[in-house]
This record gives structure tokens, C-alpha cells and sequence, in this order.
């Protein structure tokens, strides 16, 4: 009898941040053998990477739901996972609102989706939404173009605007390590990368949650000293950044 590989597809609502999630948990899909369906009604496992920020694209993932459940009954080894902001909102309450799901996950735990899949493969339904300290990835993305890339190097945010729920669904600011995110930089510019964008909820605090001072006070690891760091080893068309809070621009910041 032929084996035929396991098919995945990906639909992402919002923001770059659920963009770069999206091709890291892609990556970590192929990386346990599943292979990218262009056609969701073909694909043998369906991820949805969610935005809270807007109604309508909350609804969308709601009807895009609708109509896989309904498949699912037709297929019963079709798997259902919601990721994303929300995801970690809703939590057990989508499971409620839609039991066919199999797996909820908050964005804290993309890096974790081989692990919690391994433990749907195995019949149980997951709601991952708990805090947790994001994992540093270790598996390649699956990166949707060949010249421009994300890169994050910080998670989450402390600010709590009134008007805006993302440090509720997004956690806390946990900031990835310089080692990391140069050894990240350098092979994408072995790889030919001519654009990157770091990614951050509120980039310029970047370093704020790492240990260490300098002896001004100056917090040790800080995004202006990043952009130095990487400026030194890569020589590449254009570094963007996004998102920043006004608070923290500094001039230094505009210098780098």
C-alpha cells in the first residue's frame, strides 16, 4: 500500500507578528513530514493563526471553522487547530463554541506546535493558553519569500493601553537573546536575504526584561545597541523594524 505524506494549510488573519508565527509553525509542520496544500478542503490538517484586533476578521475564522467542522464529520482524521490571538482569548470557549477543533493554542506556544500535536495524535483535545517562556525555535521557517524576511527578537507587551487587548493575548515582553537573533541574521544573509524586519509589539524595549546593566544604568541589552550589532555583520539592502512606542525613541535609537 502507498503512504502518501500528510498535507497542512495555513490561513493567518492580522498582524507581521501572526505572519512570522505563521512560517515558523509551517516549518515546524514540514519538519515532521507534513507537505503544504495549496487547497484547504485537500489539506489533512488545517491551521488557523487568529487576530483579535478586528470583529470581522474574528468572524472569518468563525464561518472558515463552520465549514471544516462540517468536513470533519466527513473525515474524521482531519485535524483542526486554531493558533493566535484569538485562540488565546477564547481558550476553552472555542472548544465549546466548536468542539470538532482539536488543538487551541495561544501565540506563547507556537514554537511548541510538534509537541502539543504529538499529543493530539495521540486523542487528546489541548487548550494551550497558559503563560509560558517562549522557546527559542530551533526548527527553520518556512519563509513565503526568498528576498525579504521576519525576524523577531521580542515578544509581548507591558504598556497595557487602554484601547488595545495585546498584552492580554500576547503576553508579556520576553525578549530573545542577541546571540540568537545575530545567529539568526547570519544565515539569512548566507541565504541571500536582502531585507529584513524585526518584529516586536514594542520593539524599542527590546532588552528591557534580559539581565545585566551597564554602569551608566543603562539596561545592557537595548535595540540600539542590537542594530549596531547586526550592522556590523551584515550587509544587506535594508533593516525595518516594527512596532515602536513613542515613549521609548530615543535619540540614540535615531543615530542607530
Amino acid at each position: 500500500m502507498t503512504s502518501f505524506p500528510r498535507r497542512y494549510h495555513i490561513t493567518t488573519f492580522g498582524c507581521q507578528m501572526n505572519k512570522a508565527d505563521s512560517e515558523r509553525m509551517a516549518g515546524i509542520l514540514e519538519d515532521i513530514g507534513f507537505q503544504w496544500s495549496e487547497n484547504p478542503n485537500e489539506a489533512d490538517l488545517i491551521l488557523y493563526n487568529t487576530c483579535t484586533i478586528r470583529d470581522n476578521a474574528e468572524q472569518k475564522v468563525y464561518s472558515y471553522l463552520g465549514r471544516q467542522a462540517k468536513r470533519k464529520h466527513q473525515q474524521p482524521d482531519l485535524t483542526l487547530v486554531v493558533a493566535g490571538c484569538v485562540a488565546q482569548q477564547e481558550g476553552e470557549a472555542l472548544l465549546r463554541r466548536v468542539p470538532e477543533v482539536d488543538l487551541v493554542m495561544g501565540p506563547q506556544h507556537a514554537n511548541r506546535l510538534g509537541d502539543l500535536l504529538d499529543q493530539v495524535f495521540d486523542g487528546n483535545q489541548l487548550v494551550a493558553t497558559e503563560p509560558i517562556h517562549i522557546v527559542e525555535d530551533i526548527t527553520k521557517p518556512r519563509r513565503d519569500s526568498s528576498i525579504s524576511a521576519w525576524v523577531n527578537i521580542i515578544y509581548g507587551c507591558n504598556e497595557r493601553c487602554t484601547y488595545c487587548v495585546v498584552p492580554n493575548v500576547r503576553g508579556l515582553e520576553q525578549s530573545r537573546t542577541p546571540e540568537a537573533i545575530r545567529a539568526e541574521m547570519e544565515e539569512l544573509g548566507r541565504q541571500g536575504y536582502k531585507e529584513i524586519t524585526l518584529l516586536g509589539q514594542n520593539i524599542d524595549a527590546y532588552g528591557r526584561d534580559l539581565p545585566g546593566v551597564t554602569e551608566s544604568g543603562r539596561h545592557q541589552h537595548n535595540l540600539p545597541d542590537l542594530l549596531y550589532s547586526i550592522g556590523s555583520i551584515l550587509r544587506m539592502q535594508g533593516v525595518r523594524w516594527a512596532t515602536t512606542h513613542p515613549r521609548y525613541l530615543t535619540e540614540r535609537l535615531i543615530r542607530a
